[in-house]
């Protein structure tokens, strides 16, 4: 670095002698022309380095640590949202009041749904859904959703 900043400094005192010692005239167009020519080389030439350098821009992932308190964090608030969003889809679809809570695993920092659990006691159902099967349309848009099959879904009433 203390190379580049002498070079530069060069160029520049450089720069004054010759607008000192070279007259005004067609000449001094020339000189100018190869002067700056010279300072542009100067300005550049760390990036040339550093271009010129084969560089290893690979992590090491064995510096890395995961924070598994974070991560136990975001799938438990991963699951809290679809909870959340599941049963905001069920009360617009006239299904009112539902609870669902969902149970997940992390192991290996993959996040996976074990089971849910769907409680009934305070639902209230629109008058033009009455006559569908609730069971199996709750089930089913929460498979759909979490991908747990019909026996890890668990209705209580």
């Amino acid at each position: 670095m203390s190379k580049y900043i002498l070079s530069i400094l060069g160029i520049i005192v450089a720069g004054v002698f010759i607008d000192i010692i070279v007259p005004s005239g067609k000449i001094n167009k020339y000189i100018k022309s190869i002067y700056s020519i010279f300072v542009v080389a100067v300005l550049l030439s760390p990036m040339i380095n550093f271009l010129s350098k084969n560089h290893d821009f690979t992590i090491k992932y064995k510096d890395v640590e995961l924070n598994s308190k974070l991560i136990e964090y975001i799938h438990s608030m991963k699951s809290k949202s679809m909870e959340t969003d599941l049963e905001n889809y069920l009360d617009a679809e006239g299904f009112k009041n539902i609870d669902i809570t969902l149970t997940f695993s992390s192991e290996n920092n993959e996040f996976k749904y074990n089971s849910c659990k769907i409680s009934l006691k305070n639902m209230v159902i629109e008058t033009d859904k009455q006559h569908i099967n609730k069971y199996e349309f709750i089930k089913t848009i929460v498979q759909e959703n979490t991908n747990l099959s019909y026996e890890e879904i668990i209705i209580d009433e």
